[in-house]
């Protein structure tokens, strides 16, 4: 016996699958094509930004410049019972430790800045006001 597959659509009917691809294809195109999103910039003092969002980010990474600090200061023990308090692991360590406090010091006076900046709305009110 010679037996032959003939598919549906070679015999001239419809594919059950049509539907399904037109489905999944509506489902995709729908998932890659949607709006902008609202894109925070920390330079910005328009009154349009989430200003509590990055007072946020900036308090976070102050926080993490802090800690960068600290481990610092617990390396600048060691480097100096290693290689002596003149050395240059020293004095390089000490000048990073100065540099992520300073940095952690700007990052809060940026967060209070922008604090103040949303301070006539709440993170509420923000979050509201932009469909979320």
């Amino acid at each position: 016996m010679n037996y032959m597959r003939v598919s549906l659509v070679e015999e001239g009917e419809p594919s059950s699958m049509y539907p399904l691809v037109l489905v999944l294809g509506f489902v995709l195109m729908s998932g890659c094509v949607r709006g902008p999103t609202a894109v925070l910039d920390p330079a910005s003092r328009d009154p349009g930004q989430d200003h509590w969002a990055i007072a946020a980010y900036y308090s976070r990474q102050s926080a993490e410049s802090r800690q960068q600090a600290e481990v610092l200061t617990g390396s600048l023990v060691a480097y100096e019972r290693l290689f002596g308090p003149e050395s240059e692991w020293v004095t390089g360590t000490r000048r990073l430790v100065l540099f992520y406090e300073d940095a952690a010091r700007e990052q809060d006076r940026l967060a209070e800045l922008h604090l103040e900046l949303g301070g006539s709305q709440s993170p509420h009110q923000l979050t509201q006001s932009r469909g979320h």
